[in-house]
């Protein structure tokens, strides 16, 4: 056993899925991109004047009373573990293991909000949500950016908005995800006949890394394709209207599977449940894929002995850095994939297909 650092105690038990009961739509973030007016993009800053934007911006955002508790982590205070913590708590699509010196996080008490400093850009305010709620994250996340800008400006545009590293997030410099998971469409091969059917060029779709075409544990991330030249309102709108309509989809699926008493799909369900149960070894995609399938499984009363909040937070935790910081053990890394077995089975042990 070993001492736990202060950013993995501080995170410990509070991931973003736990408290969902939702069987489709798993979480949301808000995500506002901002930069300094006097400074030039990160990537075109020295470490040093990188270190002044961390010192400008910590020094506010750890004075503003409206999030729980907000504690500052340098890039260089951080190990590959923690840095790998980070990006999974978050569910972030950026890689953070190479975070150095210069660069920062602000975290919040409760796990859900986070600053990236010099990270793409100078701030990075960053919500988690999991009521779907989308409104109201943005809300929350909207009076953090305004009282931070009142003391650091940001760089704006009449014409482009607020700017940004990246063209593309210039504008109003929001972006939305939200997190959905799909298995009903997925393993009906129905999923690209419904996206065709309700394709909208403002809906960025993609898998749950961040990858257009690789496809993991049934999750697809939906997000604004545009942040400039289109308001923030209409932004949250045009994606909770497209959400709906494709929960409405998958819902659809599982009607006519459970109507059907589908013999693929419990066929699907079975053979999910025995990796689950009887690997030997279990890598972090082959899991996550089994687990979305049990849960549908829960859905229609074929497995019992779990919840969805249970396979949400086992979901979430069977991924290499909160595993390893589950286990708290030295873990050797051809040993992994056993060890993520053996914890499985823990927590499956419960469990029973009544099929």
């Amino acid at each position: 056993m070993k001492d736990k650092s202060k950013l993995i105690l501080l995170l410990d038990n509070k991931n973003p899925w736990s408290s969902s009961k939702n069987k489709i739509w798993l979480s949301s973030s808000v995500t506002f991109f901002r930069n300094l007016e006097k400074f030039n993009f990160p990537g075109k800053l020295e470490t040093e004047r990188q270190k002044t934007v961390v010192n400008l911006v910590s020094e506010e955002l750890l004075k503003y009373k409206g999030l729980n508790d907000l504690t500052l982590f340098r890039g260089e205070q951080l190990d590959p573990l923690e840095k790998e913590f980070l990006t999974e708590h978050f569910l972030s699509t950026d890689n953070f293991h190479h975070v150095h010196a210069g660069e920062a996080f602000v975290v919040d008490n409760a796990g859900e909000f986070v600053a990236t400093i010099n990270m793409h850009n100078h701030i990075n305010f960053h919500l988690m949500e999991n009521n779907g709620n989308i409104e109201d994250a943005w809300n929350r996340l909207l009076k953090v950016e305004t009282a931070i800008g009142k003391s650091l400006s940001y760089a704006f545009s009449q014409r482009f908005g607020f700017l940004s590293s990246e063209p593309a997030e210039a504008g109003t410099g929001l972006q939305v995800t939200i997190y959905l998971q799909w298995p009903a469409l997925v393993h009906t091969d129905t999923i690209d006949e419904v996206l065709d059917k309700h394709a909208d060029d403002s809906v960025l779709i993609t898998g749950f890394q961040g990858s257009p075409t690789e496809l993991i544990g049934d999750i697809l991330m939906v997000k604004n394709n545009y942040s400039i030249g289109v308001s923030e309102e209409k932004i949250l709108s045009s994606l909770h209207h497209f959400t709906t309509k494709m929960i409405l989809e998958e819902n659809t699926a599982r009607s006519k599977i459970r109507k059907e008493e589908n013999p693929e799909m419990k066929d699907r369900v079975s053979r999910a449940y025995g990796i689950l149960i009887h690997s030997y070894q279990l890598e972090t995609i082959e899991a996550l894929n089994a687990l979305s399938l049990l849960k549908l499984g829960i859905d229609f009363e074929w497995v019992k002995g779990i919840t969805v909040s249970d396979i949400n937070t086992l979901t979430f935790n069977c991924r290499r850095a909160h595993l390893v910081n589950l286990l708290n053990e030295k873990i050797e890394q051809e040993s992994l994939s056993h060890k993520r077995a053996e914890f499985v089975h823990q927590a499956l042990k419960n469990v029973s297909l009544v099929i």
